[in-house]
């Protein structure tokens, strides 16, 4: 496999990791959900995964494959789930929700899924979709890897400049909102102090006016474009957000919902 193949399998089974996974969240929310990292149609964590257990080949056993491709996908996920994290405060998929998982990163469900599906790419897959490049000329590979990777670039530097400017604006909200919610329990907790002890929960009317009034103080509006990147994004995770941070959390698509829309 030449390094131009490797570019164009790696782009096959991103597209096809972004048509399993926009289908099975979309049947699942019963909602059209358009996954993903970036803006075009691919997923690249199924691409890497996907070219990962295509070079494997069937040099191994289905069983060793399996196991394999399991662990390998676990450790390619959590890096992943980790780093989009550390870098815009957003996760992508969540599945704190599911039984024996890691910190919302990875669970057993999935990591069972991904080794069988590696069996099936390296021993049933891939032998069919790599028939195709025999009878294609190298220069023909070579081109498409070549705007593949360009326009996949341009992508990534759009997709990077607009979750890293808004993100930057939404900490900032996120902070003052949690402090304001968080100066509503103390006023609430002093004003009934003498029936109850422990305030541990308000109105969301009073929660919405409060989110409300910050989005309106800040001044942030949206395009198309960044309504488009900022929906895949499943939830906003906040390191502001301090005591009740789990009733506190603010969702990023709760801010979308509510924000303003420009004219591109």
């Amino acid at each position: 496999m030449t390094i131009d193949e490797a570019v164009v399998y790696f782009y096959i089974y991103s597209f096809l990791g972004w048509i399993y996974e926009s289908t099975f969240v979309s049947v699942r929310e019963k909602h059209w959900d358009n996954r993903g990292f970036l803006i075009g149609p691919i997923c690249p964590i199924y691409g890497a995964g996907g070219l990962l257990f295509a070079l494997m080949g069937t040099h191994m056993s289905i069983p060793v494959t399996f196991l394999v491709c399991m662990v390998s996908s676990a450790v390619l996920e959590y890096t992943t789930g980790y780093t989009l994290e550390k870098l815009f405060h957003a996760s992508w998929w969540d599945y704190s929700n599911m039984p024996l998982n890691l910190n919302g990163y990875i669970c057993l469900p999935a990591s069972l899924l991904f080794g069988t599906m590696g069996v099936l790419v390296s021993h049933f897959i891939h032998p069919i979709v790599s028939l195709p490049m025999q009878y294609i000329p190298s220069w023909v590979v070579n081109i498409a890897a070549l705007i593949l990777v360009g326009v996949t670039s341009a992508d990534m530097t759009v997709t990077v400049s607009i979750l890293s400017d808004f993100v930057d604006k939404l900490v900032e909200i996120d902070k003052t909102v949690n402090r304001a919610i968080d100066e509503k329990y103390k006023e609430l907790e002093t004003s009934v102090s003498g029936t109850i002890k422990t305030v541990k929960s308000i109105p969301a009317s009073v929660k919405d006016k409060i989110i409300d009034q910050e989005i309106k103080n800040s001044d942030i509006s949206l395009t198309n474009i960044q309504i488009k990147v900022l929906s895949k994004i499943k939830s906003f995770r906040s390191e502001s957000a301090g005591r009740n941070s789990d009733e506190n959390h603010s969702r990023v698509k709760d801010f979308i919902q509510r924000l303003p829309i420009r004219k591109q």
